[in-house]
């Protein structure tokens, strides 16, 4: 819809406004500015005071959208985001109401007829906004640390895994069951640093594709390399990005897979978790359970050494638990 402020239109080029913000900050700040789809993609004003390498800030530049204004932004790294004039605030470093003046004197050529109140935007961490893929491409990198977890070229390519130069990490696209991007995950070539991005709850990594495909079979696993690498192996798997949570399994009971291979870390965290699976599941739904070696995960292990993992049923499975737990 169409931003309004004190009953004008905002209704310039909203690249051009981008543009006349730059050019008045000196190019201290929205250095670069590019169209990406519905948006326009900007280095965000916010985090790293501004000097960002690449833009991550996407600014929507339609007004036949009742839900969003034209002009509303969001940083899918830092978070921030709000009204098109909260961002010339921060970039002229003034108050919101002469951000506001400096719009109407300098893009608005309408004026409305009557007064018309702007809706208010929800900013509920239950709100989902999904992400443009074309995100995607500044990632597009091949990195060693991809190869040294054994993932493939094909599989790095068809899960568009990539790599964050400036933060030295590789990136895992999220979507959700029905393939929207929610948000991009990374994993430290150097540490064991794991970014998931705030406000887009736990989704099964990788459902989005197992559903695209109809696959009925596979095998559910803790963390994303795990997942891929299982993929590589031609194993169809999907990760809870850790040991799961209820939302999770309801997302799963709706699926369509009838058959799950439980292949959850060889700790205590992952045995639990591996109960937590089996409790909140149907009876009708078929699950096994591959005994990783203590201390170890997927990605640990060779294509053999998983093809001989010893595997128990669900209920003998709960025995063993019980009896083993202490």
């Amino acid at each position: 819809m169409n931003l309004i402020i004190n009953n004008h239109i905002i209704d310039s080029n909203l690249e051009d406004i981008l543009k006349r913000l730059r050019q008045e900050t000196d190019g201290r700040f929205l250095k670069d500015i590019a169209k990406r789809g519905d948006n326009i993609a900007i280095t965000c004003a916010w985090h790293k005071d501004g000097l960002e390498n690449h833009p991550s800030c996407y600014v929507y530049n339609r007004t036949d959208n009742n839900e969003v204004p034209f002009g509303f932004y969001k940083c899918f790294t830092c978070g921030s985001k709000g009204q098109l004039y909260q961002l010339v605030s921060r970039c002229l470093n003034c108050g919101i109401e002469e951000a506001k003046q400096w719009l109407i004197d300098n893009f608005s050529k309408t004026i409305t007829e009557e007064l018309i109140s702007l809706p208010t935007i929800s900013l509920e961490k239950n709100k989902i906004e999904y992400l443009d893929e074309s995100i995607l491409d500044q990632y597009a990198y091949f990195h060693p640390y991809m190869f040294k977890r054994k993932l493939t070229e094909e599989i790095i390519v068809k899960y568009k895994i990539g790599w964050d130069k400036e933060k030295d990490a590789i990136t895992f696209p999220i979507w959700d069951e029905n393939n929207h991007l929610l948000g991009i995950s990374e994993r430290s070539v150097n540490s064991k640093y794991f970014y998931l991005p705030k406000d887009i709850g736990k989704p099964v990594y990788l459902l989005n594709f197992i559903k695209k495909e109809h696959i009925q079979e596979v095998y559910v696993v803790e963390s994303q390399i795990d997942a891929l690498y299982l993929n590589s192996l031609d194993k169809s798997a999907v990760a809870l990005l850790g040991t799961g949570t209820k939302d999770q399994y309801e997302i799963l009971k709706k699926s369509g897979i009838r058959i799950f291979h439980l292949a959850l870390d060889g700790d205590m965290a992952g045995r639990h978790g591996i109960m937590r699976f089996i409790e909140n599941m149907p009876d009708n739904i078929i699950i096994d359970v591959l005994l990783l070696p203590e201390g170890k995960d997927i990605n640990d292990l060779s294509k053999e050494e998983i093809d001989n993992l010893r595997i128990m049923d669900k209920t003998n499975y709960m025995r063993f638990f019980t009896i083993h737990k202490n």
